[in-house]
This record gives structure tokens, sequence and C-alpha cells, in this order.
């Protein structure tokens, strides 16, 4: 059952994105391997946006694949239990946001005060793209028992617990 977002998974979030600059990324080659990079990011509270080069292999990998996953972890040094780690795991489609856009433009400006004035130069660089992550399922780790999915676009957080568990079970035996 869902439940509209509570205030301990909206201030771990927005914790999360304060704190932690980039993203770890896993996208897929052209042969079906996975592969595992990171890159810093910006969210503009709807979708997350990368800044990467096609020489890369993670960029060659977007460009060939737009599905995507990618994970926000807290640091370890700032984790009482290092298998209970807050996380924000996803799922994710990308799209390349046009160079000549006034998006591009102002997604660089609040990248580069996020992270490093270094985007600029990287930005003028004809084998970077900017990316649009836009998030499919999103999945929110506060510690052991403390999982819940998080739909944005609804403004509902469902919480994974045995009710969870037990509908899941009942919805895949009812499809079979």
């Amino acid at each position: 059952m869902s439940e509209y977002k509570n205030e301990v998974v909206e201030n771990t979030i927005e914790n999360l994105h304060e704190t932690v600059h980039t993203i770890i990324l896993s996208t897929i080659t052209k042969t079906g391997e996975v592969d595992t990079s990171y890159s810093p990011y910006f969210f503009d509270g709807n979708d997350y946006y990368i800044l990467i080069s096609n020489l890369a292999p993670h960029g060659q990998n977007i460009k060939a694949n737009s599905n995507i996953s990618f994970l926000i972890i807290d640091d370890e040094c700032n984790t009482k239990n290092i298998y209970a780690r807050r996380r924000l795991s996803f799922h994710a489609t990308t799209t390349i946001v046009a160079r000549q856009s006034e998006l591009f433009n102002t997604i660089i400006e609040r990248l580069a005060k996020r992270v490093s004035k270094m985007v600029y130069m990287l930005a003028e660089m004809k084998d970077f793209n900017l990316y649009k992550i836009s998030p499919t399922v999103v999945r929110l780790v506060l510690g052991f028992g403390k999982t819940y999915i998080v739909d944005h676009s609804n403004n509902l957080v469902t919480p994974i617990d045995e009710d969870y568990i037990a509908n899941q079970k009942s919805e895949q035996m009812n499809k079979q």
C-alpha cells in the first residue's frame, strides 16, 4: 500500500543530494556486459544531469543503450554500520541535452556551481555530452528493514515490508 512521502524519506533524499556529489553509473556494453563508473551530477528536482565524454566507456555505452542504473550512497566514513549505508538506487533512461538549448546552458551553470568550474572547460569540448537522466524506478534504503520505493511523479512512498512482498507474490501468482 502506498502512502504520501514522509518527512524522514524527504530529508534523507535531500541530505544525500547535498552530501554526495557523484553517482555510480552502471551501463551496458555493446557485448551485454555491465560496466561501472562514476560521474559528478546535478539534480533539478526531477531529473539528474551528467557531463561525460564520448571517449569514456560509459559515454559510448550510454550512446548505444539509453537504459542505465545508478547509485547515490553515503560515504563509508559517515555510516555507523557498513552494511546499512543510506542509498538511493535507480533504473533510468538517458537523453542527450542539445548544446544549443537554453537547458544545456542552465544545467552547465548549475553543475559548475555544484561541483567545479572545470565543468565550463569540459562543456566546451566537442567529445563531451550533457545527459539528462530520467529515473523510472527509485529505491531508498535507510538501513536494515527500512527500504522504500519512491515515486516522485505521484508524490508517493511505498515501504517494502511484509505486506508489499505478499502483494507482489500475489500479483505474480495471478499473472500465471
